[in-house]
């Protein structure tokens, strides 16, 4: 039997700051089309979801780090 690279728990952490990444990546577009649309509520409730998206990214971030600290990883 082949040896796994990853824990599940690695994987999931690398796979979630993945997807994490990408949508901070396209989340600026969406600010501005709220914007352009003079739709004020959906620009707020974008750029909130983009701080709670910044601050999970970090908290991934960090979590990764302490595991390879570890040798978890």
């Amino acid at each position: 039997m082949q040896k796994q690279c990853l824990n599940d728990n690695c994987y999931n952490i690398i796979k979630q700051l993945a997807k994490k990444q990408q949508f901070l990546a396209h989340v600026n577009r969406y600010i501005e089309d709220a914007s352009k649309s003079s739709d004020t509520q959906a620009e707020k409730t974008w750029k909130t979801i983009q701080t709670d998206e910044q601050k999970h990214a970090e908290m991934l971030h960090d979590l990764l780090s302490a595991e390879v600290k570890n040798n978890k990883f």
